[in-house]
C-alpha cells in the first residue's frame, strides 16, 4: 500500500515538473519576443472587452433606439426627455450629492484609521486592519438588513439616544437620506482606508521629524507634510468611494425605500418594472458620463493641490 502511494506521489511530482517546465519555457519564449507584454495582457484585455466594453456599447446603442420590433430608429428623444424633466434632474443631483457626502464622511473617518494603520505598532495595525476588512467578508445584503434593525424608530440607536437624554423623540433614520449615508459609509469605508494607508506608509517618517525639529506643531506637520504627500491616496480612495456609492443600488433601495430615489433605482424601475429599456439605458449612460466628469474635475483639482507651483516652475 505504501509503495503504491509513493509511486502516485512520484508520478504526480513528475507531471508537475513537466507542466512547470512547459509553462516556464513558454513564458521565457514570450519574454524574448518584441511586444511580449501585449501577449501577456491579451487574456485580461479580452475579458474586459467581452464582459465590460461590449455590454457598455450595447447599452449605449440601446439608449438611442426608439420604437418597437421592426420599427426601431435612431433618436435622442430619451436624453431630451430626461434632461427636460426637473424631476429626473433632481434625482441625478440627489445621486451626486449622496456620493459626495459619502465620500467626505469616509475620508473624515478613514483618514485617522489609515494613518494609524500606517504608523502605529503591529498590535494596533492588526486591530485596525481586522476592523476595517472584516465587514467585507459579510454580504452587503446582510449588513444592510442589520442596519434596518439598528436604524428603526425604536431600534437600538434611537433607544440609546433617548435613554441618554440626547433626543426627546426618535429620529427618522430608516427610509431617509441619513440612513442611506450611514449604510453606504459602512459598506465603502474600506475602499478609502486601504489605498490611503498604502500611500501614507510610503511617506518617510523622517520628514515629519524634520518639520518637528523646525518647530512645527502636530497640526502644522499634518497640514504641510502628511496631507500634501497623501493626496494620491485621497484621490484613489475618493474615486473608489464616489463611483461605487453613486452606482449603489442595494443599500439605497433597502435603507431609503421610495423616499430616497437615486439613479440606479430609477434605472431598475425603468428596465425591470416598466420594461422601458431605451430610457433605462439612457439614464445609465447619463449617470456614467456625469460620474466620469465629476471624477475628472476632482482629479484635476487634486493635481493642482498636490503641485501648486508646478506651472510657475515650468
Amino acid at each position: 500500500m505504501d509503495t503504491m502511494v509513493a509511486d502516485e506521489h512520484a508520478s504526480f511530482r513528475r507531471l508537475t515538473s513537466k507542466l512547470y517546465g512547459i509553462v516556464s519555457s513558454a513564458i521565457s519564449w514570450v519574454e524574448r519576443k518584441p511586444l511580449a507584454f501585449m501577449v501577456l495582457l491579451a487574456p485580461a484585455c479580452l475579458f474586459l472587452v467581452v464582459f465590460f466594453v461590449a455590454p457598455m456599447l450595447l447599452l449605449l446603442r440601446e439608449s438611442f433606439v426608439v420604437g418597437g420590433p421592426g420599427q426601431r430608429s435612431f433618436s435622442v428623444a430619451q436624453y431630451a426627455h430626461f434632461l427636460g424633466s426637473l424631476e429626473y434632474l433632481a434625482v441625478l443631483w440627489n445621486s451626486i450629492q449622496l456620493g459626495l457626502i459619502v465620500t467626505v464622511v469616509c475620508l473624515l473617518i478613514g483618514y485617522p484609521l489609515a494613518y494609524g494603520l500606517a504608523r502605529f505598532g503591529p498590535r494596533w495595525q492588526i486591530a485596525i486592519l481586522v476592523s476595517v476588512v472584516s465587514p467585507l467578508v459579510v454580504s452587503v445584503v446582510v449588513r444592510v438588513f442589520a442596519w434596518q434593525i439598528l436604524l428603526q424608530s425604536h431600534g437600538p440607536i434611537n433607544n440609546a439616544l433617548m435613554a441618554l437624554g440626547v433626543i426627546d423623540e426618535p429620529l427618522r433614520l430608516l427610509f431617509a437620506p441619513a440612513g442611506v449615508v450611514i449604510g453606504l459609509v459602512h459598506v465603502y469605508l474600506p475602499f478609502m482606508v486601504l489605498p490611503l494607508s498604502a500611500v501614507i506608509e510610503k511617506i518617510d517618517p523622517r520628514l515629519e521629524e524634520a518639520s518637528k525639529t523646525l518647530g512645527a506643531n502636530a497640526w502644522q506637520r499634518f497640514w504641510t507634510v502628511v496631507l500634501p504627500l497623501s493626496m494620491p491616496g485621497i484621490g484613489a480612495g475618493a474615486a473608489l468611494v464616489f463611483t461605487t456609492s453613486v452606482s449603489a443600488y442595494v443599500t439605497p433601495a433597502l435603507l431609503g425605500g421610495e423616499r430616497v430615489l437615486v439613479m440606479p433605482t430609477l434605472v431598475a424601475q425603468q428596465i425591470l418594472v416598466l420594461l422601458n429599456w431605451s430610457f433605462g439605458a439612457a439614464i445609465a449612460t447619463i449617470l456614467t458620463v456625469v460620474t466620469l466628469a465629476v471624477l475628472m474635475l476632482y482629479w484635476g483639482a487634486s493635481a493642482r493641490l498636490s503641485h501648486p507651483t508646478g506651472g510657475r516652475n515650468a
